[in-house]
């Protein structure tokens, strides 16, 4: 469905709110996930709109049809990643069995009782990374098949985002802030008017999870200090 200028523009200006007579607020944005290091150098953006809420409004307005179900993809990477867990720890073992027979005689009655079970467990390895190969081949394969699929429907969903963004004036774009070695993104003023944080980052200790911000900012106070962690946060698991 093509939506016409005129369209995009109310859908801007009632997505936007714009408040002149807002405070003016002074915002302190401090970071507290992980150890410092984890918090340092985020990008956050501020946006004159509800992004999330732009983007459900075009999925109803373009009427793409339902999401591409996930489900048996994220079933099979959550079978991949216990099979890439157990042979880390086999992996281990193997390893520390190793390292005990290479300390030992290998004419002694312990080398001799030892040896056979490192065999196996050897052997064990092996079949579990052949698994491991086959399971994260299917997973490949199927992951293909399905980002296919929502890049599609994307395309589709959100037709019209461009041409949202084409109707807000430069002195209400996206304004990117960068936290410090504070971990603070301080003093921070903005345009007058209503205005909202977007922020993504790496889950510390996780390959495949995000966590995400999305959060109005308040326009009621003269200072505001807003801290990002993990409890106010939204996880979103990835594709790996």
């Amino acid at each position: 469905m093509d939506f016409s200028r005129a369209k995009f523009s109310m859908l801007a200006a009632c997505l936007i709110m714009l408040v002149g007579c807002s405070a003016r607020s002074t915002y302190f944005i401090e970071m507290q996930v992980g150890d410092g290091s984890d918090s340092q150098n985020v990008e956050v953006e501020f946006l004159s709109y509800d992004y999330p809420a732009v983007l459900d409004s075009l999925v109803e307005l373009n009427k793409p049809g339902a999401r591409p179900d996930s489900s048996e993809l994220m079933a099979l990477l959550a079978s991949y990643q216990q099979i890439l867990d157990r042979s880390a720890r086999m992996a281990d073992s193997v390893d520390t069995m190793r390292e005990q027979l290479e300390n030992m005689s290998n004419k002694s009655v312990e080398y001799r009782k030892k040896y056979p079970i490192f065999q196996k467990l050897e052997g064990g390895m092996k079949e579990m990374l052949d698994k491991r190969h086959e399971v994260h081949q299917n997973y490949l394969d199927l992951k293909n098949q399905y980002e296919a699929k929502v890049n599609q429907w994307k395309s589709q969903a959100y037709k019209g985002f461009g041409e949202f963004k084409e109707e807000i004036s430069p002195e209400l774009g996206t304004k990117v802030e960068i936290t410090g070695a504070d971990c603070l993104v301080k003093n921070l003023v903005l345009p007058f008017g209503s205005w909202w944080l977007h922020c993504e980052l790496r889950r510390p200790g996780t390959t495949n999870e995000k966590l995400i911000w999305d959060m109005a900012l308040p326009t009621d106070q003269d200072s505001v200090h807003i801290i990002l962690n993990e409890s106010n946060a939204r996880v979103y698991r990835e594709l790996i």
